[in-house]
């Protein structure tokens, strides 16, 4: 199929491995009052994800960016009632851009995405998540952590967008980056953007150098300076496991984590 055609597949328990398949474009549209859990891994030439989420339906995300990936644009469409909850693990050794879009359609449409990055020995990293709040009664909630070092870059952007006449909509940005050292550059610009005052939103960005209590703490105890900021990274990053239920997989996240450190 030609890279200008589009898959549309019906899931249920899913993996996707997109390694074989010779497509830039992939377009998952669940079922009505259905639910899902999809592991996406191995990207190959997939450039842009589309998924439609249906009135009432449920849908576990989990995106892994691991050794080596293309750039990513995704779209999430969420319609009443539906629920999306999206896990994204990006320790790719690779210069990355990855733009996200939520559309939360319809009223009691909810989306809550959590992502964790490492930039890490020249890597230049751009991520953008942004949700749109389109109708009343609609969450969203967005968390970026990440960790900067050895000459990395990493940017975390996007726009919470609250349009006019979604009342009663919530909405929450946050990006934290911890950075290394002086050489490494970390920027978080989290958007609010409202049309409405009848909403709730909020947003933090913080930007900072590791916790040296922490690393204090560690080394009084016999920890070199070298394991202890190891062990701090993995406790920064490594809650993004718990959005991954395939056992191997998080094991094989958990050493790309430790190689990258």
């Amino acid at each position: 199929m030609s890279s200008n055609n589009a898959y549309i597949l019906k899931v249920g328990d899913n993996i996707l491995d997109f390694s074989e398949l010779k497509t830039q474009i992939f377009v998952i549209e669940t079922e009505v009052n259905s639910e899902y859990v999809i592991l996406v891994k191995n990207m190959g030439d997939l450039e842009h994800l589309k998924i439609d989420l249906k009135d009432g339906s449920k849908l576990t995300l989990s995106l892994l960016f691991d050794e080596v990936n293309k750039n990513l644009e995704f779209e999430i469409n969420v319609y009443e009632n539906a629920s999306l909850e999206a896990y994204i693990a990006e320790f790719s050794r690779t210069n990355l851009q990855i733009n996200g879009n939520i559309n939360l359609l319809k009223m009691g449409a909810n989306a809550v995405v959590k992502l964790a990055s490492l930039a890490a020995q020249n890597d230049d990293k751009n991520i953008s998540i942004s949700v749109n709040h389109i109708s009343p009664k609609t969450y969203g909630k967005v968390d970026n952590y990440g960790v900067c070092k050895d000459n990395g870059r990493l940017l975390f952007a996007g726009t919470s967008y609250i349009l006019n006449k979604s009342i009663k909509s919530k909405t929450q940005q946050n990006a934290r980056i911890m950075v290394f050292d002086e050489a490494s550059n970390a920027i978080a610009k989290p958007i609010l953007k409202i049309d409405e005052n009848d909403v709730e939103a909020s947003h933090a960005a913080v930007v900072g150098k590791i916790n040296d209590e922490h690393l204090f703490y560690l080394t009084s105890r016999g920890i070199s300076e070298a394991d202890a900021k190891q062990l701090i990274t993995l406790g920064y990053l490594k809650p993004i496991l718990g959005g991954f239920n395939d056992e191997k997989v998080r094991s094989y996240i958990s050493s790309l984590i430790e190689r990258r450190m």
